[in-house]
């Protein structure tokens, strides 16, 4: 909530898409709360492959979503981590 780990860039062969987060969650006078639920919605192409790059590092528990009215297709995601180790999405 209190994290940003914004912009995110999404790249494919012939796709570039750079995201930045939702707004703060709460306003305090003048200043924004700085609380977010960091979120970053796209549209991509099924049956392709893409790289997710965070500017900073990567959070180590992030969630995806892939909503589609086909069943038989998905997505390949390419996440590059700082440091090798063992991932589970």
């Amino acid at each position: 909530m209190d994290r940003s780990v914004q912009p995110v860039i999404i790249t494919s062969t012939d796709y570039e898409n750079t995201l930045n987060s939702f707004m703060d969650h709460g306003w305090d006078g003048f200043y924004t709360s700085q609380k977010r639920l960091t979120r970053f919605p796209s549209q991509v192409q099924t049956d392709k492959s893409y790289t997710i790059t965070y500017t900073g590092t990567p959070p180590s528990n992030m969630r995806y979503k892939l909503e589609s009215d086909s069943g038989t297709k998905g997505i390949l995601l390419k996440i590059p981590y700082p440091n090798a180790g063992s991932y589970t999405i």
